[in-house]
């Protein structure tokens, strides 16, 4: 089936660590250590998916160490949702509620007794490095957020397990969190060594643009990997609720993802316009954290660009407003 995919309107620059490629070689070695795969299945797939490239655009201000940091979950979390997919623990609400308990748990501190899958000892070894980098505090924030996520994933099990085709305004507004972004948002506090206080995080204005964010990024998301979801089975997806709900056909259910993304983006330039002042210590940290957001619309794209994780391909996914994908 050809498919025409829409641009999206990203004004944001695209930017590249100089780390990029160790960061991919590191992963190499960091999931054959914790048996996440195979060395065959390392060499074979991590190069075509390009893991480390995603996190060295989306970061790339971040030191080689902490950029291996989120690169080694990043990629993690990615084997924890294929193997949701490929084992069909991600259509058993019950096994998936044990595996998460367990996941949180270790993140906690609590000893390895759960045979969870994949490596609990890959997780617990992102633990301890996470705290050599960040105070006790940011972890437990951060694995609040992961609750977060593990509690949208469980959702879209029992949708699965039931049957369920979720309603646009459901979908909405569960998809920041299953597409696991605020997750990605805590580690920019982590590399950019950020101590927002809780009244900024919590402010409306920031809080909005956080959501923008993740809204820009899993509604891409959803356009550039329609046919690998749809070819699994997959209903969780923006395109064919559309379809569903409105009776929108394909590509005009695509076209009104990339405008209602368009919309979001331009909100977020808007608001970045009316940002309070905190004093200018405060200031300072948190335009590090809203270049941070920028990054990940940017790096999302240029990413989707180059990985085979959404094969096929698509093409001149950020062309709109004289930007294109560069990496």
């Amino acid at each position: 089936m050809l498919i025409s995919h829409p641009n999206f309107f990203c004004p944001f620059p695209s930017a590249l660590s100089p780390h990029a490629e160790s960061v991919e070689q590191h992963l190499m070695t960091w999931v054959q250590n914790f048996r996440l795969m195979t060395q065959e299945q390392a060499s074979r797939r991590l190069h075509r998916l390009k893991y480390g490239w995603l996190i060295a655009c989306a970061y790339p201000h971040a030191s080689l160490e902490e950029l291996q940091i989120v690169a080694d979950w990043t990629t993690w979390l990615f084997v924890l949702d294929d193997q949701c997919d490929e084992t069909g623990l991600g259509r058993n609400p019950q096994q998936l509620a044990e595996v998460h308990e367990a996941i949180l748990a270790i993140l906690g501190g609590a000893p390895i007794t759960h045979p969870l899958a994949p490596s609990p000892y890959g997780l617990y070894d992102l633990r301890e490095r996470m705290l050599r980098q960040a105070n006790p505090a940011w972890l437990q924030r951060f694995i609040k957020t992961v609750a977060d996520y593990f509690t949208a994933t469980a959702w879209e099990a029992t949708n699965r397990a039931q049957g369920i085709i979720p309603d646009v305004a459901s979908y909405l507004d569960k998809r920041p969190f299953t597409g696991g972004l605020y997750m990605f948002f805590d580690m920019i506090e982590l590399v950019e060594h950020l101590q927002l206080p809780t009244i900024v995080r919590a402010h409306p204005i920031i809080r909005r643009m956080a959501q923008i964010a993740a809204n820009v990024v899993c509604w891409c998301n959803d356009v550039i990997s329609f046919e690998k979801e749809i070819e699994r089975g997959d209903i969780h997806n923006l395109v064919p609720i559309l379809q569903h709900e409105c009776g929108f056909a394909l590509e005009e259910a695509m076209r009104h993802v990339a405008e209602m993304s368009d919309i979001e983006v331009r909100a977020f330039v808007e608001l970045e316009a009316k940002l309070p002042s905190f004093g200018p210590s405060i200031d300072a940290d948190l335009q590090r954290y809203i270049a941070g957001l920028r990054f990940w619309m940017r790096a999302n794209l240029d990413w989707s660009a180059i990985t085979d994780r959404y094969h096929p391909i698509p093409q001149a996914l950020g062309a709109s407003a004289g930007t294109t994908a560069s990496t």
